[in-house]
């Protein structure tokens, strides 16, 4: 690509001159302002990027055929042709067809072109919703983490929602949870768990709705069982918008883990499994100043084809995201795409006792997630504590 832009580049300034505009390239070699335009990204767009901009076989022969009449050399010409031959030979070496190349290089230039990997995730939800049958508008997964009554242990309020989530085909049952904690020996526990906010419908359907922050109709749902684990589901329903949902659950797990590392080095993470192709996902995490204090946190995005509860590096996702923090306080936490959200965080403190400045808040907010995948708070768990 670097030799097919230096020949491109030197074509354009043979005859416009060593600081050309595209505008000049367009009046100069009197062709369409679009094609003078990626003629000129060609030339002077990172290298990277620069290939996007290449025109399709009718646009560089009209470009060719004008630079000949303008007085081009042969030359310049002729090696412009060549480095065309060179590219076009790498793109059939290395790929299908040029949508295949496109992915080749947006997966090389990584986390330095954030417009690319928006739009393959974009079109990776868009494929999932029409295969997996439904779509939302936002996921919410959210952890308050405090102190629990058990001395050097913690407790979570965990907050899940789906919201306006459309079925794109009929017949389909959707998870909204499912809870696995796992200790650092390897055992599989489920920790202590009540409803964030009972109520007669709770109590009836076992799944902890928070009505009031759910669509009208209540949504239909129920909880299973499944050898040792709990979920959640939206049961099948109307295909299309008059049929979307909007679904938050809520519950309190009580002494959840320890407060420090069982053993030096430990490595502690916070977050959600992705199952649900959606426009955007927010994961607040939550977490009171006596717990983990002055550990330095950092979002990990894990894909989950090998295993749901990889923290294996050779698994990570390289996503462009990183975590926020919002500061202490619920401040600074209100969104858009969540509608009522500070109330529901301030209804939830008020539950569990605690004030809200005591607290402080990150925030991952992430644009088309992958699926299947976890998006982790990761950090170093303290020394325990002495004897």
């Amino acid at each position: 690509m670097g030799q097919l832009q230096s020949e491109c580049a030197a074509m354009i300034e043979a005859l416009c001159g060593s600081s050309p505009r595209a505008k000049d390239v367009s009046d100069h070699f009197e062709i369409h302002a679009k094609l003078g335009w990626q003629i000129w990204n060609v030339a002077y767009a990172p290298p990277l990027t620069a290939y996007r901009f290449l025109p399709n076989d009718h646009g560089l022969g009209v470009w060719l055929q004008a630079a000949g009449n303008k007085g081009a050399p042969s030359e310049l010409l002729d090696g412009f042709s060549a480095a065309i031959d060179r590219f076009r030979a790498v793109i059939e070496t290395h790929a299908e067809d040029r949508e295949m190349f496109e992915m080749l290089v947006d997966a090389r230039s990584g986390r330095s072109n954030e417009d690319s990997i928006l739009r393959w995730r974009k079109q990776a939800f868009t494929g999932n919703s029409f295969t997996f049958g439904a779509r939302a508008k936002c996921l919410v997964a959210s952890a308050i983490l405090f102190p629990a009554s058990k001395a050097h242990t913690f407790s979570i309020v965990r907050i899940h929602g789906l919201i306006g989530l459309v079925r794109t085909r009929a017949g389909v049952r959707w998870p909204l949870a499912t809870l696995v904690v796992q200790q650092s020996d390897g055992r599989w526990t489920t920790p202590g768990r009540e409803p964030l906010f009972s109520s007669p419908k709770v109590d009836e359907i076992g799944v902890p709705l928070l009505a009031d922050y759910c669509s009208r109709p209540l949504p239909p749902v129920e909880r299973t069982l499944e050898g040792d684990t709990l979920h959640d589901e939206l049961l099948p329903g109307v295909v299309g918008l008059t049929g979307a949902n909007t679904v938050f659950t809520g519950e309190i797990l009580h002494e959840v883990g320890p407060t420090h590392g069982m053993k030096e080095g430990e490595i502690a993470h916070f977050g959600s499994g992705i199952r649900t192709p959606a426009e955007l996902m927010i994961c607040d995490h939550i977490v009171h100043q006596s717990i983990f204090p002055s550990v330095m946190r950092e979002l990990r995005v894990y894909s989950e084809l090998v295993s749901p509860v990889s923290r294996d590096d050779r698994d990570r996702l390289d996503m462009t995201e990183e975590l926020q923090h919002l500061g202490t306080g619920l401040h600074r936490v209100r969104t858009a795409d969540v509608p009522n959200y500070s109330d529901l965080l301030h209804e939830a403190f008020a539950k569990i006792g605690f004030d809200p400045n005591e607290f402080e808040v990150y925030r991952v907010r992430l644009p088309y997630p992958p699926i299947p995948a976890s998006v982790m708070v990761r950090h170093p768990l303290p020394s325990p504590p002495s004897p």
